[in-house]
């Protein structure tokens, strides 16, 4: 029987047909960019395999990838290490000194906020005083009054007299100064004296006006006349 088409010739088969060419076998092709031996880069592209010249193809990936490759070989190097140690050292130093830095700045925080309020407080101290100090005057007049028998007990003067006392007991405001005492110049003025042979030393012999203080800040010194030996 006559064909009137040839038929069309097997494909070779890419594998091979094992017929006089021993076993079949298969090729493999390196694709990694860089070159895992030295890191330098493939070329890239088409006829990358012929190209090494500086006109060949390059992707940017490549060159990236050589890069990285080429910092984490320097990274090891003992010259990157002494710098890495370098650069450590002088972080800590400036941490050191920032640390120091606000230790004093929390000192002085401290001291000023110390400073503030004992000025706070003498302040409020003072002014006080002088409110006290201006009451001094009616003080006086009540006592004068209560030694002339003009202060009689249950009238309302007594009364309001005895609140007037009581509110400045409250705020701090002592009354001193009483005969016998020894004298004391820094609490006590001496108004008049005279010469006994019974003491031994400057004792009040008479209290004039008494004096005021409140805590350690006399408000006024107590008014005396003094005995004292010949």
């Amino acid at each position: 029987m006559t064909q009137d088409q040839s038929s069309p010739a097997p494909e070779p088969d890419p594998r091979g047909s094992g017929e006089g060419e021993g076993a079949p076998g298969f090729s493999f092709s390196d694709k990694r960019r860089v070159d895992p031996t030295d890191g330098s880069v493939r070329p890239s592209g088409p006829g990358a395999a012929g190209q090494d010249g500086p006109d060949a193809p390059s992707d940017p990936l490549d060159a990236e990838a050589a890069e990285l490759f080429a910092e984490n070989r320097a990274d090891g190097s003992p010259e990157a290490s002494a710098a890495d140690g370098a650069r450590v050292a002088e972080l800590e130093g400036r941490v050191a000194e920032l640390t120091e830095e606000l230790k004093r700045s929390q000192a002085e925080y401290v001291n000023s906020r110390r400073r503030i309020e004992a000025s706070a407080a003498t302040q409020v101290e003072a002014a006080a005083a002088r409110v006290l100090g201006a009451l001094i005057g009616v003080l006086d007049d009540i006592d004068l009054a209560r030694r002339h028998g003009d202060l009689a007990e249950g009238t309302p003067f007594a009364s309001i007299a005895g609140k007037l006392e009581d509110a400045v007991r409250g705020q701090g405001m002592q009354r001193f100064g009483a005969e016998g005492e020894e004298f004391d110049p820094t609490v006590h003025e001496a108004l008049m004296h005279e010469d006994s042979a019974d003491v031994e030393t400057n004792t009040v012999a008479t209290v004039l006006q008494p004096g005021y203080r409140m805590g350690e800040r006399v408000l006024r010194p107590a008014r005396v006349g003094t005995r004292g030996p010949q």
